[in-house]
């Protein structure tokens, strides 16, 4: 049998980095060795221009949080990347706000990421519902994800079939019903979840956790097989145990 390894993290969220969760991840990928680097999605929040955020929030401006995220990527080296909702954000004013100043400066950071995606060579998608990207050498489909509620994996499933997703920082899994089998997976976050006090008031907070993802692929036959690495307390959990 011929066998691919990769790595899967998401929702690092800029400048709300979640640094323990970072060197968890990058001497992970050191010892995992993948073939395959996937990021889901979130590399920015953007906080600033969040709908309804506070004045404190808008206060902080672009920059940092933008370099933050230029660093994830330069860290983490990602091959294939699927846009967030929160990295939607500039686009979004780029495309819709009436204050010019605001539209054209986030024109300019929604072209410096492209420059960024092209220099480091990821092969990336927008956020939009009918985009994604496939694992290689299967038949999984990688998107930031749509859906929040009890069980986030299995609605994905059941629009998308086998796939990966972040958006919902919880980890949560669904096997298909049907003859085509398969598995949906929601992965945790990178980011620091303390940080994210906009949830605060959201007990879907509550299942948040930090974490990424890492699996092999049957170059052969297609098959796959994923591995959640969650931290719970103070400790990092996986299939390898404490890691």
């Amino acid at each position: 049998m011929s066998f691919k390894k990769f790595i899967i993290a998401a929702d690092n969220h800029g400048s709300m980095i979640h640094q323990e969760s970072l060197k968890k991840l990058l001497d992970f990928k050191d010892n995992w060795k993948p073939h395959i680097t996937v990021h889901l999605g979130d590399n920015w929040d953007f906080a600033p221009l969040r709908g309804g955020a506070g004045p404190n929030e808008k206060a902080g401006g672009l920059s940092e949080d933008f370099a933050a995220g230029i660093r994830f990527l330069d860290d983490y080296k990602p091959n294939l990347l699927t846009l967030g909702n929160h990295d939607e954000r500039i686009y979004q004013m780029a495309r819709n706000v009436t204050d010019g100043t605001l539209r054209e400066h986030c024109q300019g950071l929604c072209d410096s990421a492209e420059r960024h995606f092209k220099r480091r060579k990821i092969t990336w998608i927008p956020y939009k519902v009918g985009a994604y990207l496939t694992l290689p050498d299967s038949k999984v489909k990688l998107i930031h994800g749509f859906h929040s509620g009890v069980n986030p994996a299995k609605m994905h499933y059941e629009r998308y079939g086998q796939c990966v997703h972040g958006h919902v920082h919880a980890p949560n899994q669904y096997t298909g019903r049907h003859i085509e089998g398969g598995e949906a997976h929601s992965i945790g976050c990178i980011g620091d979840i303390d940080q994210m006090d906009y949830a605060d008031r959201h007990t879907a907070k509550l299942g948040w956790r930090q974490g990424f993802a890492y699996g092999i692929i049957n170059t052969k036959t297609g098959d796959t097989k994923l591995w959640h690495v969650t931290k719970e307390g103070d400790a990092w959990i996986s299939p390898q145990g404490i890691i």
